[in-house]
């Protein structure tokens, strides 16, 4: 009998991971899930395995560290020095994917996901050939990861942002916590698509006005990010030309003057700023820019507008003098803000939302 512990979550993860294999052919879910759920899943055995013991059960689950339970097992002799040398090995597999997004190679990563699964199955009681010949479609279709698993994805933390691979893999269910505080008609859009070249991970949210899944043709708020900044504001589709005129138009002839005053007025750093291949932002001014309307600002924004016209049927990679909020990654205090970055996103998105309702309304 193994002295792992394996939850209804776990072995329906693993279970899942085989389906994956099964239909290996197909895309299933974002790029290295199967790594990231692998990962996940040993995380969850050896807690679980821990929390059989006195020592960890007096510690808070989520200060417990699988590094330690192991080393407890094998100073017990509760698992040989062979396994216990196999289960180190793992872990820095798991470190690598999960916390400090350490440079490992695809292929070095598959085969270390292989070898953990077989492990896991091994000592499961899976049989891992049995279950991948034998795996249905309807088995990934209807998975649905435990929700132990779901938590762990979603909370943030500053390691993420050296790990955009680990961040997006996150990005549906910090999507669903935002929304879930929303205390505006918004509704989440696709979340935008990510390789590992990719520089950084849009969340949208969209108004209940608009039929597409996908805001390419609408303005929308979002929250963005990079490895060195999150901006949380409005923003515009490669195709909105439309969209962003109105903007324009709207700031132009005052009818979003009360709308930035009130934004001024908060303490929550709200800005203009351009943006630039599509996740980077530079040129923050202050609000008051867009309410003096000075000759200067008028003709910079009519400028702008002749060119978005002109630019119509071309993909548009980035947008001038968008409203929301830019926080820049500083060692001092990112920490904290990666951890709030939920409840902060949330209000926001709520206080910037009139501002998104003018535009669809106009």
């Amino acid at each position: 009998m193994s002295v792992f512990v394996f939850d209804k979550d776990s072995t329906d993860t693993i279970r899942y991971l085989l389906a994956m294999k099964h239909f290996s052919e197909y895309t299933i879910g974002p790029q290295g899930i199967d790594l990231q759920l692998c990962a996940l899943t040993l995380e969850r055995v050896l807690i679980q395995t821990g929390l059989n013991y006195p020592k960890f059960q007096k510690e808070k689950q989520s200060d417990l560290k699988i590094f330690d339970i192991v080393k407890f097992l094998s100073q017990k002799n509760i698992v040989n020095s062979s396994v216990a040398n196999q289960l180190f090995e793992y872990i820095n597999f798991h470190d690598s994917i999960i916390r400090t997004g350490a440079k490992i190679t695809n292929e070095v990563a598959h085969t270390m996901a292989s070898q953990i699964l077989r492990f896991l199955c091994a000592e499961a009681g899976i049989s891992m050939e049995k279950e991948i010949q034998e795996a249905a479609f309807e088995d990934i279709t209807n998975h649905k990861i435990g929700q132990s698993l779901k938590n762990e994805a979603f909370e943030v933390e500053e390691a993420d942002f050296d790990n955009l691979n680990r961040l997006h893999y996150k990005s549906a269910q910090i999507q669903n916590e935002i929304l879930k505080k929303l205390t505006v008609p918004l509704k989440p859009a696709k979340v935008s698509g990510f390789t590992p070249y990719t520089g950084g991970i849009i969340l949208p949210f969209i108004t209940e006005q608009v039929s597409s899944k996908r805001p390419s043709d609408c303005a929308y708020l979002g929250v963005t990010f990079t490895p060195n900044s999150i901006r949380i504001g409005l923003d515009f589709g490669a195709q909105a030309h439309k969209s962003i005129v109105k903007y324009y138009e709207l700031i132009i002839n005052g009818a979003l003057t009360c709308e930035i005053e009130t934004l001024s007025r908060k303490a929550a750093d709200y800005c203009f700023c351009d943006t630039y291949w599509y996740y980077h932002t530079r040129n923050l001014q202050s609000l008051q820019w867009g309410l003096t309307m000075y000759g200067s600002t008028r003709l910079a924004i009519e400028n702008v507008i002749e060119e978005t016209k002109q630019s119509e049927g071309t993909a548009l990679s980035g947008h001038r003098y968008l409203i929301g909020k830019v926080i820049q990654r500083r060692p001092e205090d990112f920490t904290y803000i990666a951890k709030g970055i939920i409840n902060d996103a949330a209000r926001n998105l709520n206080e910037l939302y009139p501002i998104l309702e003018l535009i669809d309304k106009s």
